[in-house]
């Protein structure tokens, strides 16, 4: 490093005994800080003009009424608004005015509000709503980003409209609600009272309809044991029957011995016609009068269950009423009410079916006891028929037993078998009185469950109608209707603003700055030092030469250059942010955005350095390209986000982005390590730059030769000679040139004649390739969307045409280099070996115009190269 000191210092004397290179490098400290300067001062508020930016306002608007909103006119409302607003140049006039000035560019914008605006508007509240539409005209030709702004003011326009439009439907919408809380409150009171009587009234029909339902319940379950008795009645009827039915047929059994013993016979017919026409009569008696109670029973059940049902449809049509009632009432309107009307209005239905069935069952019970009626009248038919044959026969056997006993026994058989018909008959009709008991019992067995279900869907209709009163009690407690008359208790105006904008945006600023010209400052300052950097190695020498030090070491001269360069890079850092603080831009820490800008001069200054003369005019060229890809893709003026695709993908590889990062810390404040971790990468792009500069670019100083001498036989570019880092034989080559010349020359001429006659085609065929591709290209954008990606691919392919025809021109220049080294004689190729194995100092070469000629003598002609 001391000898790197050494050249630094020298090269410091050289400019300071000079007074012009010492104006000169003042000059290249102060020109790259007005790029900074200039710009942050013009950007620094640029927002706070944008009043001066004049935007035509044209309003046609006529107007509209409508009963829901009244009177509105929103074009007028929009003038009035706008006169007071100065965000923008608002300026009134005409349509044909209004559009000639956005034509011709005296007004950026023009915003026309049409005559049926406001009509278009009202159509919101009858139905048929029609979209209104804002006329708004805009000339981009003028400015890139007045448009922008004029779009922003317009759709702030629009919603100043909507603003308003909601804010006067709001304010009607409210003193209509307001009116009718009015009018609910006053009539609160009255509904609550009628719905309370008819509550008290309904609980009071129900408790009724409940005792008049057990009395009825006691009397179907009296009838169900009169029905019992009745059934067991005709069973003792059956059976004596069957018994005087059996006794008639012995006796005519014994009517073919009545010959014999005629007297005997005739006492024991009278004997037995007495005995069945008692049992006879006893029998018919008996069944009558279990008949008559068990149709007296049903009759009397039937009355009872008629005014059961009609008490109980009492209360059923009582409790319809008051359920229509409680639906017209405030509290139908609740989620509470509606839930339990619908329970009631079920419950009612519930009520009404079983009462269908109480009445069903009550016309069965009076059916059942018109049968058992007609069966009891079946049985005194039969008896009485019976009884009067008997009668019959003993008088014809008490009045003609002597003379005509043969005719009265035949009379009495004849009798005697229509008797036991009669009998025969008895016990059908005693046995379909039964079966009508039965169905009897059946009907009663329902009916009594129906009135225990009725009794049970009365219990639930008053406990519902009891929870109703409880809630009526608690919504007057309540004051619901007061508390809807305190939401609407504020103004008109007061809600109409609430809605037009209900919410409050509270801005805190994170990291606030003072200016928009401190927002941009990071990019400006960071393009300024590149900018100083670029600036620095187009104008000075970036070879170093070893005049006053001797032994100087390639490194040692890189690294004396740079510490020039750097010196100078971080005066202008020094230039440039100084005057950005005098200029006004915000900083938590003045000493650390100075500071961090002369770190990243340093680097900028690397990394230029390293291209520029480790690849000569190639290097810069890349720096100009890097120049041009870090102001849109190291996110300085716009995010990253809001950039082509192909930018974001280069963002993380640029220098300037770390950079911009850097400064914006010291700008708008530190968070965690960002700060650092931005100038490690930094230093990563140093450390890289030092790595080509010192360690590739003697690999590259071959390829730096040809290029110079080949710009220099242009007469016109510059192209200075390269001061030579590496030998431009390799030993192995001269090992070769040692052993076997001749060999060595005839494989260096045989490569060397295929080469050459392949090198046109090459040159040719890579100039072609390099026009036709960029052509298509550009022809295809013509018809896609996709032009930052053709316009990177046109240039990746331009670097690969040009990297291209370099390696051409390199293997060129190698082939005639080793035909130059196959032509020296054997003392200057020990030379050149004594000198590769030694090390003793960098080897320059003879100019390749002087082995020209010599070579003719060996080889012909070759193409002239430059020194090293």
């Amino acid at each position: 490093m001391k000898q790197a000191f050494q050249v630094l210092v020298r090269d410091i004397r050289r400019i300071i005994a000079i007074p012009m290179a010492v104006v000169t490098v003042a000059g290249l400290c102060v020109i790259p800080a007005l790029y900074s300067w200039f710009n942050v001062a013009a950007f620094w508020n640029p927002y706070d003009n944008t009043g001066n930016l004049r935007v035509a306002v044209v309003n046609e608007d006529r107007g509209a009424t409508s009963d829901a909103t009244g009177r509105i006119d929103i074009g007028d409302q929009v003038e009035t608004s706008l006169k007071s607003n100065h965000q923008l140049g608002w300026t009134f006039m005409d349509r044909d005015q209004a559009l000639d000035e956005v034509r011709s560019g005296t007004s950026y914008a023009a915003i026309i509000i049409p005559k049926d605006f406001s009509t278009d508007l009202l159509t919101i509240t009858s139905g048929d709503f029609t979209q209104p539409k804002l006329e708004y005209y805009v000339n981009e030709k003028i400015n890139a980003t007045a448009p922008r702004v004029t779009d922003t003011g317009a759709t702030t326009l629009e919603r100043q409209i909507n603003s308003q439009f909601v804010s006067t439907v709001s304010r009607v919408a409210v003193s209509t609600l307001s009116n009718a809380a009015d009018q609910v409150d006053a009539h609160a009171g009255e509904a609550h009272d009628k719905a309370s009587e008819g509550i008290s009234k309904a609980s009071a029909g129900v408790d009724d309809a409940q005792q008049q339902i057990t009395e009825l319940i006691d009397s179907v379950n009296q009838g169900s044991a009169k029905v019992q008795q009745a059934k067991a009645g005709l069973n003792a009827i059956d059976a004596k029957a069957a018994n005087a039915r059996t006794t008639l047929d012995n006796g005519i059994a014994s009517l073919s011995d009545a010959q014999n013993g005629l007297t005997t016979l005739n006492t024991g017919l009278a004997a037995a016609s007495a005995n069945a026409s008692q049992s006879l009569s006893q029998g018919a008696q008996t069944a009558n009068t279990f008949i008559g109670q068990a149709s007296g029973t049903m009759l009397g059940a039937q009355q009872r269950l008629d005014s059961a049902v009609s008490t109980a449809q009492t209360a059923v049509d009582t409790n319809r009423d008051i359920i229509e009632t409680l639906k017209a009432s405030e509290f139908a309107q609740t989620d509470a009410g509606k839930q339990l009307i619908g329970e009631l209005e079920q419950r009612n239905k519930d009520s009404q079916s079983a009462l269908d069935a109480i009445g069903t069952a009550s016309t069965n019970a009076g059916n059942s006891a018109t049968a058992i009626a007609n069966a009891s009248n079946s049985v005194n038919t039969a008896t009485q028929n019976t009884l009067t044959s008997l009668q019959n026969t003993q008088n014809a056997i008490n009045g003609n037993a002597s003379t005509g006993l043969n005719s009265a026994i035949g009379s009495f058989s004849a009798s005697a078998t229509t008797l036991s018909g009669a009998l025969a008959g008895v016990s059908p009709a005693i046995d379909e009185a039964t079966v009508a008991l039965d169905q009897l019992q059946t009907t009663l067995d329902k009916t009594a469950k129906a009135l225990t279900t009725t009794k049970d869907a009365l219990g639930s209709t008053k406990d519902s109608l009891k929870t109703i009163g409880t809630d009526l009690d608690a919504v007057s407690a309540a004051d619901a209707t007061g508390r809807i008359k305190s939401m609407f208790g504020a103004s008109d105006e007061d809600v109409a603003k609430f809605v037009a904008s209900p919410t409050t945006l509270t801005t805190k600023t994170i990291y606030p700055l003072n200016s928009y010209g401190s927002a941009v400052a990071p990019m400006f300052t960071n393009l300024s030092l590149w900018i100083g950097a670029f600036s620095l190695a187009m104008l000075f020498h970036l070879e170093v030469d070893d005049e006053g030090i001797r032994g100087l070491k390639a490194n040692q001269k890189y690294m004396g250059r740079w510490m020039l360069l750097g010196l100078i890079a971080c005066l202008q850092a020094v230039v440039t942010t100084v005057g950005n603080l005098v200029i006004g831009i915000q900083t938590v820490d003045p000493l650390a955005y100075v500071g961090t800008s002369i770190l990243i001069a340093l680097v900028y200054s690397a990394i230029i350095y390293s291209l520029c003369v480790s690849l000569a005019h190639v290097g810069r060229g890349l720096c100009v390209v890097l120049t041009v890809l870090q102001i849109p893709g190291s996110s300085g003026m716009y995010p990253i986000e809001m950039m082509p695709s192909e930018f974001q993908r280069i963002y993380p590889w640029l220098p300037i982005t770390y950079g911009n990062n850097a400064i914006r810390e010291t700008i708008g404040g530190f968070y965690d390590h960002q700060y650092w971790s931005n100038l490690g990468v930094l230093a990563l792009f140093a450390a890289v730059a030092f790595l080509i500069g010192m360690a590739v670019r003697p690999y590259l100083n071959n390829l730096n030769t040809l290029l110079a001498h080949q710009l220099r036989e242009t007469d016109l570019l510059n192209g200075d000679k390269p001061i030579a880092v590496r030998n431009r034989y390799s030993l192995n080559q001269v090992m070769r040139a040692l052993s076997d010349s001749a060999e060595f020359r005839a494989g260096i001429l045989r490569r060397a004649a295929r080469f050459e006659r392949a090198y046109p085609r090459l040159k040719l065929g890579a100039l072609i390739a390099g026009v036709i591709l960029p052509v298509c290209l550009t022809v295809f954008s013509l018809s896609t969307n996709e032009k930052i990606a053709i316009l990177m691919a046109w240039i990746i392919w331009i670097v690969l045409i040009i990297g291209f025809l370099m390696a051409i021109e390199f293997i060129n220049d190698s082939i005639q280099r080793q035909k130059a080294l196959g032509d020296m004689d054997d003392d200057a190729l020990r030379n050149i070996y004594r000198e590769q194995r030694l090390h003793k100092k960098p080897l320059g070469l003879p100019d390749l115009g002087a082995f020209s000629a010599h070579a003719g003598a060996h080889a012909g002609a070759h193409t002239a190269s430059k020194e090293n």
